[in-house]
Parts: C-alpha cells; structure tokens; sequence
C-alpha cells in the first residue's frame, strides 16, 4: 500500500485549491473588447494547476516525489506560524487603519530578525509608501489609505 507523504497531502490541497479558483473563473468574462478578460488567466492557470497536482500526487504516491522533504518540524514551524501569524495581522490591520500603517507594520515583523530595529522602520515604512504610490497614481488602482478607525 502506498504511504500517504506529504507530497500527498500537499497535492490533494493544492488541487482542491486549483478546482476552487477553477470554478471560481467562470464568474468573470472570459475575453473582452480589448482582448483576454478577467477570467482568460485564472481560468488557464488553475487548469494547469489541476493536471499538476494530480501528476504531483500520482507521483507522491509511486515514491517518486520531487522532493524527499518530510513535515516542517521545531524552528520551521514556528517560522512559518510566525508568517502566518503576520498575514492574519496584516488583513485585520489593513481593516481598521489601511494600506500604509498595515504593510509597515506587516514588513516590519517580516524584517525584524534581518535588519536593526531602524533600518527596518526606514525599509518598512519606504517599502509601504513606493508601493501605495505605485498602485495609486501610477496604476489607478486605489488602495485603503485609512480603514474602520479613521
């Protein structure tokens, strides 16, 4: 019988993810006026998802995995429960005070163990204004600058 890895369980959530966005991309219209519209990408790249990890999980289960990695363990799963941590903080922040204040503070606990305390402020708070400049005025795409608070 064959082991369930976590190249298994890595597969079967990545093709349950792909068939959910899969799904979800026929919500928008395929091409527009212009050309591909907003369902031509997600539909295509969530297709290809789907047929990957399927190959992904068949090989998994042959005990032909890419990659012979086991389960995160000790300082790795804190790490990633440190990112994780981080995210959620980032969506509620990004609610109640907006893009600029949320991705600091978000930069600055992804930065912390790399840069003194005011280098990372500097590169923090740098980082968050370039992209909001970025997104707002050179993009068009308008984003948060104040949430529920203010």
């Amino acid at each position: 019988m064959a082991k369930w890895n976590a190249g298994v369980w890595a597969g079967i959530i990545l093709l349950l993810f792909s068939i959910i966005i899969f799904v979800q991309s026929f919500a928008y219209s395929y091409a527009s006026d212009v050309g591909p519209g907003p369902g031509f990408f997600p539909s295509w790249l969530s297709g290809l998802l789907v047929i990957l990890s399927i190959f992904y999980i068949i090989a998994s289960f042959k005990g032909k995995s890419v990659s012979n990695e086991k389960w995160p363990k000790g300082k790795a799963v804190k790490n990633i429960l440190y990112i994780l941590v981080g995210l959620f903080a980032f969506v509620i922040l990004f609610l109640l005070f907006g893009f600029i204040v949320s991705g600091s503070v978000f930069l600055f606990l992804m930065f912390f163990k790399a840069y003194k305390w005011y280098v990372n402020i500097l590169i923090s708070i740098s980082v968050s204004l370039f992209l909001f400049w970025l997104f707002n005025d050179v993009l068009s795409v308008q984003l948060p600058v104040s949430g529920i608070l203010f």
